[in-house]
């Protein structure tokens, strides 16, 4: 069952969840020293694949004991990494202002504080 859900879980996301910079058009412009660089959403998608698996990864780790429920653990990957591209996608319609990006990891962090919260509660 693990095999088929890490299955599913790669062909979801390589042909399912689109490129959360798209909203972009041509790209974002970033300034090094005096040069400015343009750098397309298809370039931003691989740098951010980079980093992505590993903070999903992490972020797994908060709610997942490795071993315990492998397929569980795996829907919780897909679950996140969905939830690690929408929050990018978000940041992209604001243009990565930083306003934007600050408020969208506030309510990110917030929202795991609070389950985190929650489960450690004893009604």
């Amino acid at each position: 069952m693990y095999k088929l859900m890490v299955t599913i879980s790669i062909v979801i996301r390589q042909f399912y969840i689109s490129n959360p910079f798209d909203v972009l058009g041509d790209g974002l412009v970033v300034n090094i020293g005096v040069t400015p660089i343009l750098l397309s959403p298809i370039v931003l998608n691989w740098l951010a694949e980079l980093f992505l698996p590993m903070v999903t990864f992490a972020v797994v780790g908060l709610y997942y004991d490795k071993g315990s429920a492998p397929v569980f653990g795996s829907f919780l990957y897909l679950l996140f990494y969905w939830v690690h591209i929408f929050m990018l996608w978000l940041m992209s319609l604001a243009g990565f202002t930083t306003w934007a990006a600050m408020l969208i990891a506030v309510i990110y962090v917030g929202c795991h504080v609070g389950v985190k919260a929650l489960r450690n509660c004893h009604f």
